[in-house]
């Protein structure tokens, strides 16, 4: 499907919210490519965990948020955010076909809470926890693009890159999805979403917001933004 243009709305002063949208957070991812030691969202970024940095800047645009990941995160309790597993019978699925769940079953325990705890918002919006770069203003865009008829699934789009785990979801989608992870062994983002309306936020300018940090070559990129932006100190030299 085509995406579709947005205006641009210019430097963004400042956190938006637009929306009754619930954030969810996709912290389950296993980080191999980052190699042994802290899990991937813990890794220090600026002094923080990378997560945090996706919190940060998610929490003022959106009416609730919570984190999904299946591993302890100590780092996460100082941000007073709650964080949730993957749903347990959906991993004992996965665990039983020997198959990793990848973030659909995140996104289901992000519509089951959004459900339980805000009945009436509608609509979850999801951020992997390996982008710390977010738009400040990336919900009153996101929202500015919903219209009558409503798309099921909004992702975004920058360049040619699609953001399958950036996303708005409608939570009507929750039955659905959770018979296409346990009696189907879905795993693939886009083959559900393409069951769906799913329409695109073409995002304009350059990739940097959406930077995903996989390796430690892209958190040693991250860092080197982060001191740009002036948000850390830059390293000391060593002298000679």
């Amino acid at each position: 499907m085509a995406g579709k243009s947005v205006q641009h709305f210019g430097p963004s002063l400042g956190p938006v919210r637009a929306g009754a949208l619930v954030g969810v957070v996709l912290a389950g991812g296993e980080g191999r490519r980052m190699g042994p030691g802290v899990l991937k969202p813990l890794r220090p970024l600026g002094g923080r965990p990378m997560v945090a940095h996706v919190v940060e800047r998610l929490r003022p645009q959106v009416m609730d948020l919570v984190v999904v990941a299946n591993d302890p995160l100590p780092g996460v309790r100082s941000l007073k955010v709650p964080v949730i597993p993957d749903p347990p019978d959906v991993r004992r699925a996965a665990a039983r076909e020997g198959r990793r769940l990848g973030p659909l079953a995140g996104v289901l325990a992000g519509m089951e809470w959004a459900l339980k705890h805000h009945p009436h918002a509608g609509w979850i919006l999801t951020a992997p926890a390996d982008t710390p770069f977010l738009p400040l203003d990336l919900t009153v865009r996101l929202c500015g693009l919903m219209h009558v008829p409503e798309p099921d699934v909004l992702m975004v789009r920058h360049g040619r890159r699609r953001e399958h785990a950036l996303a708005v979801w409608s939570v009507k989608l929750a039955g659905d999805l959770r018979r296409a992870l346990l009696e189907e062994g879905l795993r693939r983002v886009d083959a559900f979403a393409e069951r769906y309306v799913l329409e695109e936020l073409v995002w304009p300018g350059g990739s940097a917001p959406f930077l995903n940090v996989n390796t430690p070559a892209d958190l040693s990129v991250a860092a080197d933004q982060l001191r740009k932006r002036g948000r850390a100190p830059a390293r000391p030299r060593s002298r000679r």
